[in-house]
């Protein structure tokens, strides 16, 4: 049996994505369960992620039902996740344009 290593995280959001998870506070619960799924879970294949192609290969994005939640993962001791953008499905890519 292969015993899976336990990962230190740390979630962070910008201004954007955090204006959005204080009016969908469920979101942000959401979020961060499947966020601990990836790194800790026994079944990580279960969250549905995608990696996203644009200007930088380094963006990834997380479904949460009519959701999307876009991060990227920056790595070190501890994997910070900075969360970049969070909203509707239409409006997140509609933005993604924008980011740097």
């Amino acid at each position: 049996m292969v015993e899976r290593q336990k990962i230190s995280y740390e979630i962070q959001y910008t201004k954007i994505a955090d204006k959005f998870f204080q009016t969908h506070e469920d979101v942000r619960e959401q979020y961060k369960a499947a966020i601990k799924e990836l790194l800790t879970g026994d079944h990580p294949e279960k969250v549905d992620v995608k990696r996203i192609k644009v200007k930088r290969n380094d963006y990834y994005r997380i479904r949460l039902g009519g959701y999307r939640v876009v991060y990227a993962i920056i790595n070190g001791r501890i994997v910070v996740i900075e969360t970049v953008l969070a909203g509707a499905r239409g409006d997140v890519y509609k933005r993604m344009d924008r980011l740097k």
